[in-house]
Protein backbone atom coordinates (compact mmCIF):
# COMPACT_ATOMS: atom_id res chain seq x y z
CA UNK A 1 0.00 0.00 0.00
CA UNK A 2 1.07 3.60 -0.53
CA UNK A 3 3.04 4.83 2.50
CA UNK A 4 0.52 7.64 2.98
CA UNK A 5 -2.30 5.14 3.49
CA UNK A 6 -2.74 3.00 6.53
CA UNK A 7 -4.70 -0.24 6.59
CA UNK A 8 -8.40 0.45 6.40
CA UNK A 9 -8.00 4.17 5.71
CA UNK A 10 -9.81 5.76 2.75
CA UNK A 11 -7.89 5.68 -0.49
CA UNK A 12 -8.30 8.07 -3.46
CA UNK A 13 -7.18 7.26 -7.00
CA UNK A 14 -7.81 8.80 -10.41
CA UNK A 15 -9.13 6.78 -13.35
CA UNK A 16 -8.55 8.33 -16.76
CA UNK A 17 -11.15 6.68 -19.01
CA UNK A 18 -11.21 7.66 -22.68
CA UNK A 19 -13.91 6.52 -25.06
CA UNK A 20 -14.32 7.06 -28.77
CA UNK A 21 -16.89 9.83 -28.26
CA UNK A 22 -16.20 11.12 -24.74
CA UNK A 23 -13.66 11.06 -21.98
CA UNK A 24 -13.71 11.38 -18.23
CA UNK A 25 -11.39 11.55 -15.27
CA UNK A 26 -13.06 9.84 -12.32
CA UNK A 27 -12.08 10.16 -8.70
CA UNK A 28 -12.39 6.78 -7.04
CA UNK A 29 -12.57 6.71 -3.25
CA UNK A 30 -12.26 3.33 -1.56
CA UNK A 31 -13.68 3.34 1.96
CA UNK A 32 -15.65 0.91 4.11
CA UNK A 33 -15.33 -1.91 1.60
CA UNK A 34 -16.84 -0.08 -1.37
CA UNK A 35 -15.85 2.30 -4.16
CA UNK A 36 -17.44 5.69 -4.58
CA UNK A 37 -16.99 7.18 -8.05
CA UNK A 38 -17.05 10.94 -8.51
CA UNK A 39 -16.86 12.56 -11.92
CA UNK A 40 -13.96 14.98 -11.60
CA UNK A 41 -14.04 16.06 -15.25
CA UNK A 42 -15.98 15.00 -18.35
CA UNK A 43 -15.28 16.10 -21.90
CA UNK A 44 -16.05 15.33 -25.52
CA UNK A 45 -13.74 13.37 -27.80
CA UNK A 46 -14.48 14.06 -31.44
CA UNK A 47 -12.95 12.76 -34.62
CA UNK A 48 -11.49 15.39 -36.96
CA UNK A 49 -11.55 15.01 -40.72
CA UNK A 50 -8.39 16.71 -41.98
CA UNK A 51 -7.06 16.35 -45.50
CA UNK A 52 -9.42 13.44 -46.03
CA UNK A 53 -8.16 11.54 -42.98
CA UNK A 54 -9.95 10.84 -39.68
CA UNK A 55 -7.77 11.82 -36.72
CA UNK A 56 -7.87 12.19 -32.95
CA UNK A 57 -6.86 15.49 -31.35
CA UNK A 58 -4.33 14.05 -28.93
CA UNK A 59 -3.21 17.52 -27.79
CA UNK A 60 -6.77 18.37 -26.76
CA UNK A 61 -7.13 15.03 -24.97
CA UNK A 62 -3.88 15.57 -23.11
CA UNK A 63 -5.03 19.04 -21.99
CA UNK A 64 -8.35 17.59 -20.77
CA UNK A 65 -6.59 14.79 -18.90
CA UNK A 66 -4.34 17.26 -17.08
CA UNK A 67 -7.35 19.37 -16.14
CA UNK A 68 -9.13 16.26 -14.90
CA UNK A 69 -6.21 15.09 -12.76
CA UNK A 70 -6.02 18.49 -11.11
CA UNK A 71 -9.76 18.33 -10.40
CA UNK A 72 -9.49 14.76 -9.06
CA UNK A 73 -6.70 15.79 -6.69
CA UNK A 74 -8.73 18.76 -5.47
CA UNK A 75 -11.75 16.51 -5.00
CA UNK A 76 -9.72 14.12 -2.85
CA UNK A 77 -8.45 16.97 -0.70
CA UNK A 78 -12.00 18.30 -0.26
CA UNK A 79 -12.90 14.89 1.19
CA UNK A 80 -10.17 15.18 3.79
CA UNK A 81 -7.62 12.97 2.02
CA UNK A 82 -4.03 13.90 1.31
CA UNK A 83 -4.53 13.65 -2.44
CA UNK A 84 -4.28 10.94 -5.07
CA UNK A 85 -2.57 7.66 -4.22
CA UNK A 86 -2.23 6.63 -7.89
CA UNK A 87 -3.44 7.15 -11.47
CA UNK A 88 -4.58 4.59 -14.06
CA UNK A 89 -5.37 5.13 -17.75
CA UNK A 90 -7.59 3.19 -20.15
CA UNK A 91 -8.96 3.96 -23.62
CA UNK A 92 -10.31 2.42 -26.77
CA UNK A 93 -8.00 -0.01 -28.53
CA UNK A 94 -5.92 -0.37 -31.74
CA UNK A 95 -4.97 3.30 -32.34
CA UNK A 96 -1.44 4.53 -31.69
CA UNK A 97 0.89 7.48 -31.67
CA UNK A 98 4.53 7.69 -32.74
CA UNK A 99 7.01 9.30 -30.35
CA UNK A 100 10.50 10.47 -31.27
CA UNK A 101 13.60 9.82 -29.16
CA UNK A 102 14.01 11.61 -25.86
CA UNK A 103 16.29 14.63 -25.88
CA UNK A 104 19.73 14.40 -24.33
CA UNK A 105 20.51 16.72 -21.40
CA UNK A 106 23.73 18.57 -20.64
CA UNK A 107 24.87 15.61 -18.56
CA UNK A 108 24.58 13.28 -21.53
CA UNK A 109 21.54 11.45 -20.13
CA UNK A 110 18.20 11.29 -21.89
CA UNK A 111 15.46 13.53 -20.53
CA UNK A 112 12.39 11.37 -19.72
CA UNK A 113 9.21 12.48 -21.45
CA UNK A 114 10.94 14.86 -23.85
CA UNK A 115 10.26 12.86 -27.00
CA UNK A 116 8.00 14.63 -29.50
CA UNK A 117 4.74 13.11 -30.71
CA UNK A 118 5.42 12.71 -34.43
CA UNK A 119 2.45 13.35 -36.68
CA UNK A 120 -1.20 12.65 -36.02
CA UNK A 121 -2.98 9.84 -34.20
CA UNK A 122 -5.07 8.41 -37.04
CA UNK A 123 -8.44 6.96 -36.06
CA UNK A 124 -9.42 3.35 -36.59
CA UNK A 125 -12.49 4.43 -38.57
CA UNK A 126 -10.29 5.98 -41.28
CA UNK A 127 -10.36 4.34 -44.71
CA UNK A 128 -6.59 3.94 -45.04
CA UNK A 129 -6.81 0.22 -44.26
CA UNK A 130 -9.36 -0.52 -46.99
CA UNK A 131 -8.15 -3.65 -48.76
CA UNK A 132 -5.16 -4.11 -46.46
CA UNK A 133 -6.40 -7.26 -44.67
CA UNK A 134 -6.99 -8.96 -48.02
CA UNK A 135 -3.59 -8.03 -49.46
CA UNK A 136 -1.78 -8.93 -46.23
CA UNK A 137 -3.46 -12.34 -46.24
CA UNK A 138 -1.56 -13.05 -49.47
CA UNK A 139 1.64 -12.93 -47.38
CA UNK A 140 0.32 -14.52 -44.19
CA UNK A 141 -2.95 -16.40 -44.51
CA UNK A 142 -5.93 -15.50 -42.35
CA UNK A 143 -5.71 -18.91 -40.74
CA UNK A 144 -2.03 -18.45 -39.91
CA UNK A 145 -2.63 -14.98 -38.46
CA UNK A 146 -5.36 -16.36 -36.23
CA UNK A 147 -3.21 -19.26 -35.09
CA UNK A 148 -0.42 -16.83 -34.18
CA UNK A 149 -2.54 -14.22 -32.37
CA UNK A 150 -6.09 -15.47 -31.81
CA UNK A 151 -7.30 -12.07 -33.04
CA UNK A 152 -10.01 -11.67 -35.67
CA UNK A 153 -8.93 -9.83 -38.80
CA UNK A 154 -10.77 -6.55 -38.36
CA UNK A 155 -9.81 -3.88 -40.93
CA UNK A 156 -8.86 -1.46 -38.15
CA UNK A 157 -6.36 -3.76 -36.38
CA UNK A 158 -3.10 -2.01 -35.53
CA UNK A 159 -1.22 -4.48 -37.73
CA UNK A 160 -3.12 -3.30 -40.81
CA UNK A 161 -2.85 0.34 -39.81
CA UNK A 162 0.93 -0.05 -39.71
CA UNK A 163 0.99 -1.70 -43.14
CA UNK A 164 -0.85 1.37 -44.44
CA UNK A 165 1.34 3.86 -42.53
CA UNK A 166 4.45 5.08 -44.34
CA UNK A 167 5.75 7.13 -41.39
CA UNK A 168 7.63 4.41 -39.45
CA UNK A 169 10.12 3.94 -42.29
CA UNK A 170 11.40 7.50 -41.85
CA UNK A 171 11.40 7.76 -38.05
CA UNK A 172 14.65 8.65 -36.27
CA UNK A 173 16.35 5.93 -34.20
CA UNK A 174 14.92 5.65 -30.71
CA UNK A 175 11.35 6.35 -31.81
CA UNK A 176 8.52 4.30 -30.30
CA UNK A 177 4.98 3.28 -31.16
CA UNK A 178 2.64 3.68 -28.19
CA UNK A 179 -1.03 2.78 -27.97
CA UNK A 180 -3.24 5.71 -26.95
CA UNK A 181 -3.32 4.97 -23.18
CA UNK A 182 0.38 4.15 -23.24
CA UNK A 183 1.05 7.43 -25.05
CA UNK A 184 -0.70 9.35 -22.27
CA UNK A 185 1.18 7.26 -19.72
CA UNK A 186 4.41 8.32 -21.42
CA UNK A 187 3.41 11.99 -21.31
CA UNK A 188 2.72 11.58 -17.58
CA UNK A 189 5.79 9.56 -16.58
CA UNK A 190 8.32 9.55 -19.41
CA UNK A 191 8.18 5.73 -19.44
CA UNK A 192 7.60 3.84 -22.70
CA UNK A 193 5.64 0.63 -22.16
CA UNK A 194 2.82 -1.23 -23.91
CA UNK A 195 0.18 -2.68 -21.61
CA UNK A 196 -0.72 -6.27 -22.46
CA UNK A 197 -4.51 -6.10 -22.74
CA UNK A 198 -4.27 -3.30 -25.29
CA UNK A 199 -1.35 -4.98 -27.05
CA UNK A 200 -3.51 -8.07 -27.49
CA UNK A 201 -5.92 -6.09 -29.69
CA UNK A 202 -3.23 -5.09 -32.20
CA UNK A 203 -3.13 -8.32 -34.18
CA UNK A 204 0.63 -8.50 -33.49
CA UNK A 205 0.85 -10.02 -30.00
CA UNK A 206 1.44 -13.75 -29.87
CA UNK A 207 -1.46 -15.75 -28.49
CA UNK A 208 -1.07 -16.00 -24.73
CA UNK A 209 0.37 -12.48 -24.58
CA UNK A 210 3.99 -13.25 -23.76
CA UNK A 211 5.58 -11.40 -26.68
CA UNK A 212 5.20 -9.97 -30.17
CA UNK A 213 4.85 -12.26 -33.17
CA UNK A 214 8.14 -11.96 -35.06
CA UNK A 215 6.58 -13.59 -38.12
CA UNK A 216 3.85 -10.98 -38.43
CA UNK A 217 6.16 -8.05 -37.68
CA UNK A 218 8.48 -9.19 -40.46
CA UNK A 219 5.64 -9.61 -42.93
CA UNK A 220 4.30 -6.15 -42.10
CA UNK A 221 7.74 -4.53 -42.28
CA UNK A 222 7.56 -3.43 -38.64
CA UNK A 223 10.89 -2.96 -36.85
CA UNK A 224 10.61 -4.74 -33.46
CA UNK A 225 12.59 -1.87 -31.92
CA UNK A 226 9.63 0.41 -32.66
CA UNK A 227 7.52 -1.47 -30.10
CA UNK A 228 7.82 -0.73 -26.40
CA UNK A 229 8.44 -3.41 -23.75
CA UNK A 230 5.28 -5.00 -22.39
CA UNK A 231 3.79 -4.29 -18.98
CA UNK A 232 1.03 -6.25 -17.23
CA UNK A 233 -2.07 -4.84 -15.51
CA UNK A 234 -1.31 -4.06 -11.89
CA UNK A 235 2.34 -3.24 -12.46
CA UNK A 236 3.70 0.21 -11.74
CA UNK A 237 4.50 2.21 -14.87
CA UNK A 238 6.31 5.12 -13.22
CA UNK A 239 5.79 8.38 -11.35
CA UNK A 240 4.34 11.67 -12.56
CA UNK A 241 7.12 13.80 -14.03
CA UNK A 242 8.44 16.65 -11.80
CA UNK A 243 7.28 19.39 -14.18
CA UNK A 244 3.75 17.97 -14.11
CA UNK A 245 3.85 17.68 -10.33
CA UNK A 246 4.49 21.43 -10.25
CA UNK A 247 1.92 22.23 -12.94
CA UNK A 248 -0.89 20.12 -11.51
CA UNK A 249 -0.06 20.32 -7.82
CA UNK A 250 -0.78 16.63 -7.34
CA UNK A 251 2.40 15.33 -5.74
CA UNK A 252 4.71 12.57 -6.95
CA UNK A 253 1.89 10.18 -7.75
CA UNK A 254 2.59 6.69 -9.12
CA UNK A 255 0.94 5.69 -12.40
CA UNK A 256 -0.24 2.07 -12.39
CA UNK A 257 -0.87 0.01 -15.51
CA UNK A 258 -4.51 -1.08 -15.44
CA UNK A 259 -6.46 -3.01 -18.06
CA UNK A 260 -5.74 -0.17 -20.47
CA UNK A 261 -8.01 -1.61 -23.15
CA UNK A 262 -11.24 -0.13 -21.82
CA UNK A 263 -13.08 -3.40 -22.39
CA UNK A 264 -10.56 -5.22 -20.18
CA UNK A 265 -11.31 -2.84 -17.32
CA UNK A 266 -15.06 -3.03 -17.99
CA UNK A 267 -15.12 -6.84 -17.92
CA UNK A 268 -13.05 -6.82 -14.74
CA UNK A 269 -15.96 -4.89 -13.18
CA UNK A 270 -18.64 -7.37 -14.28
CA UNK A 271 -20.36 -8.09 -10.94
CA UNK A 272 -20.59 -11.84 -11.46
CA UNK A 273 -20.75 -14.24 -8.53
CA UNK A 274 -17.50 -15.90 -7.53
CA UNK A 275 -18.62 -19.30 -8.83
CA UNK A 276 -19.93 -18.04 -12.21
CA UNK A 277 -18.17 -19.78 -15.09
CA UNK A 278 -18.07 -18.84 -17.79
CA UNK A 279 -19.05 -15.19 -17.34
CA UNK A 280 -21.19 -13.95 -20.23
CA UNK A 281 -21.02 -10.22 -20.84
CA UNK A 282 -21.78 -7.33 -23.14
CA UNK A 283 -19.66 -4.24 -22.75
CA UNK A 284 -22.20 -1.87 -24.21
CA UNK A 285 -21.20 1.53 -25.50
CA UNK A 286 -20.12 2.79 -28.89
CA UNK A 287 -19.46 -0.87 -29.63
CA UNK A 288 -21.29 -3.85 -28.22
CA UNK A 289 -18.61 -6.33 -27.26
CA UNK A 290 -20.34 -9.62 -26.53
CA UNK A 291 -18.74 -12.82 -25.37
CA UNK A 292 -17.38 -14.98 -22.58
CA UNK A 293 -14.57 -14.59 -20.09
CA UNK A 294 -12.46 -17.74 -20.37
CA UNK A 295 -9.26 -19.10 -18.87
CA UNK A 296 -7.69 -19.80 -22.29
CA UNK A 297 -8.09 -18.68 -25.92
CA UNK A 298 -10.29 -20.45 -28.46
CA UNK A 299 -8.27 -20.08 -31.65
CA UNK A 300 -9.90 -22.75 -33.80
CA UNK A 301 -10.74 -22.50 -37.49
CA UNK A 302 -14.44 -22.39 -36.57
CA UNK A 303 -13.85 -19.42 -34.23
CA UNK A 304 -11.99 -17.62 -37.01
CA UNK A 305 -14.79 -18.14 -39.49
CA UNK A 306 -17.35 -16.95 -36.93
CA UNK A 307 -15.42 -13.71 -36.48
CA UNK A 308 -14.59 -14.17 -32.79
CA UNK A 309 -11.49 -12.71 -31.24
CA UNK A 310 -9.39 -13.58 -28.18
CA UNK A 311 -8.35 -10.45 -26.30
CA UNK A 312 -6.17 -10.53 -23.24
CA UNK A 313 -7.82 -9.77 -19.92
CA UNK A 314 -6.63 -8.95 -16.42
CA UNK A 315 -4.97 -11.77 -14.47
CA UNK A 316 -4.33 -13.86 -17.58
CA UNK A 317 -7.97 -14.27 -18.59
CA UNK A 318 -9.21 -14.24 -22.18
CA UNK A 319 -12.12 -12.22 -23.49
CA UNK A 320 -13.58 -14.41 -26.21
CA UNK A 321 -15.84 -11.94 -27.96
CA UNK A 322 -17.22 -10.41 -31.09
CA UNK A 323 -17.56 -6.73 -32.00
CA UNK A 324 -21.05 -5.52 -32.91
CA UNK A 325 -21.74 -1.92 -33.88
CA UNK A 326 -23.66 -1.10 -30.67
CA UNK A 327 -25.07 2.27 -29.59
CA UNK A 328 -22.95 3.92 -32.28
CA UNK A 329 -25.88 3.29 -34.60
CA UNK A 330 -28.25 5.23 -32.35
CA UNK A 331 -25.89 8.06 -31.41
CA UNK A 332 -24.88 8.65 -35.03
CA UNK A 333 -28.53 8.63 -36.13
CA UNK A 334 -29.31 11.21 -33.46
CA UNK A 335 -26.40 13.31 -34.67
CA UNK A 336 -27.84 13.31 -38.19
CA UNK A 337 -31.29 14.34 -36.96
CA UNK A 338 -29.81 17.14 -34.85
CA UNK A 339 -27.74 18.38 -37.78
CA UNK A 340 -30.99 18.52 -39.73
CA UNK A 341 -32.48 20.80 -37.08
CA UNK A 342 -34.40 18.36 -34.89
CA UNK A 343 -34.20 18.43 -31.10
CA UNK A 344 -33.76 14.86 -29.88
CA UNK A 345 -34.04 13.67 -26.29
CA UNK A 346 -32.75 10.10 -25.99
CA UNK A 347 -35.11 9.15 -23.16
CA UNK A 348 -38.12 10.38 -25.10
CA UNK A 349 -36.90 8.63 -28.23
CA UNK A 350 -36.51 5.30 -26.40
CA UNK A 351 -39.95 5.69 -24.83
CA UNK A 352 -41.44 6.24 -28.28
CA UNK A 353 -39.54 3.24 -29.67
CA UNK A 354 -40.86 1.05 -26.83
CA UNK A 355 -44.46 1.46 -28.01
CA UNK A 356 -43.71 0.96 -31.70
CA UNK A 357 -45.06 -2.27 -33.25
CA UNK A 358 -42.49 -5.04 -32.83
CA UNK A 359 -40.71 -7.19 -35.42
CA UNK A 360 -41.28 -5.07 -38.51
CA UNK A 361 -37.73 -4.42 -39.78
CA UNK A 362 -34.19 -5.77 -39.37
CA UNK A 363 -30.63 -4.72 -40.16
CA UNK A 364 -27.33 -6.53 -39.73
CA UNK A 365 -25.46 -4.53 -37.04
CA UNK A 366 -22.19 -6.28 -37.96
CA UNK A 367 -22.27 -4.90 -41.53
CA UNK A 368 -19.07 -2.89 -42.21
CA UNK A 369 -21.29 -0.34 -43.98
CA UNK A 370 -22.12 1.05 -40.51
CA UNK A 371 -18.48 1.55 -39.47
CA UNK A 372 -17.88 5.09 -40.74
CA UNK A 373 -19.61 8.20 -39.32
CA UNK A 374 -22.12 10.34 -41.19
CA UNK A 375 -25.78 10.07 -42.29
CA UNK A 376 -26.34 6.97 -40.18
CA UNK A 377 -30.14 7.26 -40.08
CA UNK A 378 -30.24 7.26 -43.88
CA UNK A 379 -28.00 4.19 -44.04
CA UNK A 380 -30.10 2.31 -41.48
CA UNK A 381 -33.28 3.14 -43.37
CA UNK A 382 -31.83 1.94 -46.67
CA UNK A 383 -30.40 -1.24 -45.13
CA UNK A 384 -33.53 -2.16 -43.17
CA UNK A 385 -35.28 -5.15 -44.64
CA UNK A 386 -39.01 -5.53 -44.02
CA UNK A 387 -40.12 -8.69 -42.28
CA UNK A 388 -43.04 -10.80 -43.42
CA UNK A 389 -46.10 -8.77 -44.24
CA UNK A 390 -44.24 -5.45 -44.52
CA UNK A 391 -43.69 -3.58 -47.76
CA UNK A 392 -42.13 -0.33 -46.52
CA UNK A 393 -39.07 0.92 -44.67
CA UNK A 394 -38.78 2.53 -41.22
CA UNK A 395 -39.32 6.26 -41.60
CA UNK A 396 -39.68 7.88 -38.20
CA UNK A 397 -36.89 8.13 -35.61
CA UNK A 398 -38.85 5.85 -33.25
CA UNK A 399 -39.25 3.21 -35.96
CA UNK A 400 -35.56 3.39 -36.83
CA UNK A 401 -34.45 3.06 -33.21
CA UNK A 402 -36.85 0.14 -32.64
CA UNK A 403 -35.36 -1.53 -35.71
CA UNK A 404 -31.80 -0.95 -34.45
CA UNK A 405 -32.47 -2.24 -30.93
CA UNK A 406 -34.41 -5.33 -32.01
CA UNK A 407 -31.65 -6.11 -34.52
CA UNK A 408 -29.01 -5.74 -31.80
CA UNK A 409 -30.92 -8.02 -29.42
CA UNK A 410 -31.25 -10.75 -32.04
CA UNK A 411 -27.58 -10.38 -32.93
CA UNK A 412 -26.66 -10.74 -29.24
CA UNK A 413 -28.65 -13.99 -29.10
CA UNK A 414 -26.96 -15.39 -32.19
CA UNK A 415 -23.46 -14.38 -31.12
CA UNK A 416 -23.72 -15.58 -27.52
CA UNK A 417 -25.05 -18.96 -28.65
CA UNK A 418 -22.17 -19.14 -31.15
CA UNK A 419 -19.61 -18.23 -28.47
CA UNK A 420 -20.89 -20.98 -26.18
CA UNK A 421 -20.86 -23.53 -29.00
CA UNK A 422 -17.29 -22.62 -29.98
CA UNK A 423 -16.11 -22.71 -26.35
CA UNK A 424 -18.01 -25.98 -25.82
CA UNK A 425 -19.92 -24.56 -22.88
CA UNK A 426 -23.64 -24.34 -22.07
CA UNK A 427 -25.50 -21.05 -22.26
CA UNK A 428 -25.00 -19.31 -18.88
CA UNK A 429 -27.98 -18.56 -16.66
CA UNK A 430 -27.49 -14.82 -17.00
CA UNK A 431 -25.89 -12.18 -19.18
CA UNK A 432 -24.18 -9.15 -17.64
CA UNK A 433 -24.49 -5.85 -19.50
CA UNK A 434 -22.04 -3.17 -18.37
CA UNK A 435 -21.13 0.27 -19.64
CA UNK A 436 -23.22 3.18 -20.82
CA UNK A 437 -25.60 0.95 -22.78
CA UNK A 438 -26.64 -0.81 -19.56
CA UNK A 439 -28.98 2.14 -18.92
CA UNK A 440 -31.01 1.28 -22.04
CA UNK A 441 -33.90 -0.57 -20.40
CA UNK A 442 -35.64 -1.24 -23.71
CA UNK A 443 -32.58 -2.91 -25.20
CA UNK A 444 -31.98 -4.89 -22.00
CA UNK A 445 -35.54 -6.24 -22.04
CA UNK A 446 -35.38 -7.05 -25.74
CA UNK A 447 -32.11 -8.90 -25.08
CA UNK A 448 -33.59 -10.89 -22.18
CA UNK A 449 -36.56 -11.81 -24.39
CA UNK A 450 -34.34 -12.80 -27.31
CA UNK A 451 -32.03 -15.00 -25.20
CA UNK A 452 -34.57 -16.32 -22.72
CA UNK A 453 -32.21 -15.71 -19.79
CA UNK A 454 -31.84 -13.06 -17.12
CA UNK A 455 -30.03 -9.86 -18.06
CA UNK A 456 -28.21 -8.08 -15.23
CA UNK A 457 -27.60 -4.43 -16.09
CA UNK A 458 -24.81 -2.41 -14.51
CA UNK A 459 -22.56 -0.93 -13.54
CA UNK A 460 -22.78 1.91 -16.04
CA UNK A 461 -19.28 3.16 -15.18
CA UNK A 462 -17.81 -0.34 -15.35
CA UNK A 463 -14.60 0.72 -17.07
CA UNK A 464 -13.79 3.33 -14.44
CA UNK A 465 -14.71 0.90 -11.65
CA UNK A 466 -12.42 -1.78 -13.06
CA UNK A 467 -9.66 0.80 -13.45
CA UNK A 468 -10.06 1.99 -9.84
CA UNK A 469 -10.40 -1.50 -8.37
CA UNK A 470 -7.18 -2.73 -9.96
CA UNK A 471 -5.29 0.33 -8.77
CA UNK A 472 -6.59 -0.32 -5.25
CA UNK A 473 -5.36 -3.91 -5.40
CA UNK A 474 -1.96 -2.82 -6.69
CA UNK A 475 -1.72 -0.44 -3.74
CA UNK A 476 -2.52 -3.28 -1.33
CA UNK A 477 -5.96 -2.01 -0.36
CA UNK A 478 -7.82 -5.02 -1.84
CA UNK A 479 -6.91 -8.68 -1.23
CA UNK A 480 -5.35 -10.55 -4.11
CA UNK A 481 -7.51 -13.67 -3.93
CA UNK A 482 -9.87 -14.72 -6.69
CA UNK A 483 -13.17 -12.88 -6.70
CA UNK A 484 -12.08 -10.02 -4.42
CA UNK A 485 -12.30 -7.34 -7.10
CA UNK A 486 -15.74 -8.40 -8.31
CA UNK A 487 -16.92 -8.67 -4.71
CA UNK A 488 -15.80 -5.07 -4.23
CA UNK A 489 -17.73 -4.03 -7.34
CA UNK A 490 -20.90 -5.82 -6.16
CA UNK A 491 -20.67 -3.98 -2.85
CA UNK A 492 -20.33 -0.66 -4.68
CA UNK A 493 -23.21 -0.63 -7.18
CA UNK A 494 -26.94 -1.16 -7.56
CA UNK A 495 -27.95 -3.53 -10.35
CA UNK A 496 -31.11 -3.83 -12.43
CA UNK A 497 -32.40 -7.22 -13.52
CA UNK A 498 -34.50 -8.04 -16.57
CA UNK A 499 -36.30 -11.38 -16.78
CA UNK A 500 -37.42 -12.74 -20.14
CA UNK A 501 -41.08 -12.20 -20.95
CA UNK A 502 -41.19 -15.77 -22.21
CA UNK A 503 -38.56 -17.92 -20.41
CA UNK A 504 -36.28 -20.11 -22.53
CA UNK A 505 -37.39 -23.69 -23.06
Amino acid sequence: MNDAQGAGEPLAVAAVDLGATSGRVMLGVLADGRIELIAAHRFENRLRDEDGQLRWDIDALWAEVRQGLRAAHDGAVERGLTGLASIGIDSWAVDYGLVGPDLVGADGASVPGSGEVLGEVVAYRDHRTDGIPESFAEQVSRERQYTLTGIAQQPFNTLYQLVADDRPATLPPGSTLLMVPDLLGYLLTGERRTERTNASSTGMLAVGGQGWSAELLTAAGVDPDLLAPLISPGERLGTVLPELVRELGIGEVPVIAVGSHDTASAVLAVPAADDAHPVAFISSGTWSLIGLELSAPVSTAAALEAGFTNEGGVDGTTRFLKNVAGMWLVSESIRQWEEEGARVDLADLLAAAAVMPAHRFRIDPTDPAFLAPGRMADRVMLAARPLEGEDERPRTPAQLVRCILESLAETYREELHTACRLARMPLPERLHVVGGGSRNALLNQLTADALGIEVVAGPMEATALGNVALQARALGAVPGEHGALRGLVRASVELERFSPSIPSG
